[in-house]
Parts: structure tokens; sequence; C-alpha cells
């Protein structure tokens, strides 16, 4: 299906996509929680490298999406601003409300999820901002702080260079094109601080599997280029089926020095390659299993 209304004109096959997404797909009941914990987690990275968040740095993240959860937990955190940017200009108000609305139903789970960062006073005068937030996107914007961009070009940004303080993306990088990667991260430190860190977590599993208990997360390993193409070749469906050394390589190759790498393995990843019924296409073959089987990876890098 997403095959097909990816064919379809551009502002037509958005607003296809997102219809079908709300009837069938993920975006049938806003959770905020991912991206939520994804913030606690990239604001924990950056406490342990560079010190807990004085309320003065700027976030660039790369991929925006559907909505803004990411900046509002950075924010809630303690960051001062987040530039988010997207190639494609897909936010939507009334997924950002459903999201806040999720955060006031569900603030005992919210707070839980933040850790000790809950005891903050920043956090507790924020939260109930947030709670009191009206329902004009902009203006939620404006109060937390975040700079929409879109469409934008990661790799080409109208900044100004050592403008930010972090750079980073939550399962973004295994949508974009492999040799597309590299101008993102010479961007990003062009625009970054001399002590600034870039923190991108990536998915590193085979899409189908998350709809489908019957495919394992290395499925897509067994495909040609081409076979590949043809079957997720488009831009709702496209994973460059990036390895975890693949990714490092491409930083180390951008100039930056890898400072943290955490993996996760995939155990049934690691069944299905032990078992010698899954015949792997060539670029795969040469590799660890453990490596093909790594589901995703936090790293945490910088440019000194």
């Amino acid at each position: 299906m997403a095959q097909l209304v990816a064919k379809l004109p551009a502002g037509l096959s958005y607003a296809a996509y997102y219809f079908m997404q709300r009837q069938i797909g993920a975006l049938r009941a806003a959770n905020p929680t991912r991206g939520l914990k994804a913030g606690v987690t990239i604001a924990g990275l950056v406490r342990t490298h560079r010190g807990e968040l004085s309320g003065s740095e700027t976030f660039l993240e790369v991929g925006t999406g559907w909505s803004v959860t990411l900046p509002i937990a950075l924010w809630l955190c303690g960051a001062y601003r987040t530039i988010t940017v997207d190639l494609n200009r897909y936010l939507k108000s009334e997924l950002v409300l459903e999201e806040l609305d999720y955060i006031r139903t569900h603030q005992e789970t919210v707070i839980e999820l933040f850790g000790p960062q809950s005891a903050n006073p920043v956090f507790r005068e924020r939260l109930d901002l947030l709670l009191a937030s009206g329902t004009n996107l902009d203006r939620i914007l404006s109060m937390i702080n975040v700079q929409y961009i879109a469409p934008a070009n990661a790799a080409q940004l109208q900044l100004p260079d050592e403008s930010i303080d972090y750079h980073i993306s939550f399962m973004v990088m295994q949508h974009i094109r492999r040799d597309l990667i590299p101008g993102i991260l010479l961007e990003g430190s062009r625009l970054i601080k001399p002590d600034g860190l870039f923190i991108h977590y990536t998915v590193f599993s085979d899409l189908f599997s998350g709809v489908d208990n019957s495919i394992s997360s290395v499925n897509f390993l067994q495909f040609t280029e081409a076979e590949w193409e043809a079957i997720a070749g488009n831009r709702y469906m496209y994973h460059n089926r990036l390895r975890v050394d693949e990714l490092q390589q491409l930083f180390e190759r951008s100039g930056l020095t890898v400072l943290q790498l955490d993996t996760k393995i995939d155990s049934a990843g690691i069944r299905a390659l032990e078992s010698g019924q899954l015949s792997l296409a060539d670029r795969f073959r040469d590799k660890a299993i453990e490596t093909n089987a790594t589901a995703s990876a936090w790293v945490t890098a910088t440019k000194v």
C-alpha cells in the first residue's frame, strides 16, 4: 500500500499516507513515551560527557517527523532551544496536541519516566507550563523555544558556524541514503561548537519485522540492493540497511571521534543467522553475526 501511495504527486501522497497511518498505522493513537525516553537518554549522555544542562544549550534535531516529542523532552530536561529540521513538512498540530493530552492524563507515568530529572525545579516549572499550554501550535513552539525548519536539507542549513551545542536524531539515520549521511555530519561539524556532541539513535532491524512477527529483524539482509530497492525503495519505507560497523565508519570518515557506542543485539536475529536458513546477500555475508544482528545503537561522538 505504501508503495502505491508513494507514487502519487507529493502533496497528495503525503496527505494519503498520513490518513493511512492515522487509520491503521502507527499514528492511530498518540503516545509520546518513546520520544520522551529518547530525550531523557540524550540528556543523560550529555550529562556523562559534558555535565548537566545549564539552560543555555541549543540542540539541532535532524528529522522532526510528525510531532515535537523529542524537543519537548529536552526542554523539560533544561535545554534552552531546539532547532528541528526536516526534509518534508510533516509536523501535525493535532498530533502535538494529542501527545500533550497524553502527558496531562498520564502525569505520574511521565514524571516517573524522567527519573531523578523530575526532582529538578526547572522540570517541575516547565511541566506545569506544558500542562497549561493551549491549543495553538505556534504558541506552544514559542513557549518551549523550538524553531521548526521544513522543508530543509540537513546537509545545507542556513545557520551560523558554531551555533549549536548538540547535533541529534532519533530513529532517522536508517531512513537516509548512505551517501547522504556524510554531508549531514560534515554540516553538523560546521554548526557545532568545539566541545559539542553528536548523539544519534539508529535502528538496524528489518522494518517489516515490527508489523509481522513471522519476519526476523535480519530478514532483509538476504536481498540484493536491486531486490531491496524494488521492495522498499520509496519515501515511506526506505531503509538503508546500514550495519552498526558501517555507521561507525561513516562517523569516523567524517572526521568525528566516537566516544560511546551503546548497542542492542537481537537474540532472535542471532538465532535466525545461526540457523543457516537465511542466505545473506554479498554485502552482509562476511560480517560477524553480532554485527548483523545489532538491532539498534546510540552513537555519541565529537569533532575534537
